[in-house]
């Protein structure tokens, strides 16, 4: 038995800063977009629309997470469109291939201006991942 998904949100002026835990890499990227989703709706949507395929790469783990969550927020900002459902296609230490499904907003939610690398930390526990990560807001 793997280890539960969970995320904490520990806020800060100008960054909030979360402690992401799941089984599998996989699994992080897609606790680290539902809690990105929940900071910029504010509130618990279900998904509409068609799924679409994101793909991101990155020189290891810490910069696929970065860069996957900088693609979010870049689709929010410029599509108006939030990711709300997520499922794992691939993954390898360079790329993260996702099949998301989300929502169509009136206005770019403007909540979350990135992911860094600031703090930033992926450990690997006896049941599973553990990530630390500061978004700007």
């Amino acid at each position: 038995m793997g280890m539960e998904r969970s995320v904490e949100v520990i806020e800060h002026p100008g960054e909030i800063r979360l402690r992401l835990r799941a089984a599998s890499f996989g699994e992080l990227a897609v606790v680290a977009a539902q809690a990105l989703a929940r900071l910029e709706l504010r509130r618990e949507v279900e998904a509409t629309g068609p799924w679409r395929e994101i793909t991101v790469g990155g020189r290891d783990r810490e910069a696929l997470l970065v860069n996957w969550l900088n693609e979010l927020i870049y689709l929010a900002e410029t599509e108006r469109w939030v990711g709300t459902a997520f499922t794992p296609v691939r993954e390898t230490g360079t790329a993260l291939e996702m099949r998301a499904h989300g929502v169509m907003v009136e206005s770019a939610p403007s909540q979350v201006k990135a992911a860094t690398f600031h703090g930033l930390r992926i450990t690997t526990t006896s049941s599973g991942l553990e990530a630390v990560l500061v978004l700007d807001v």
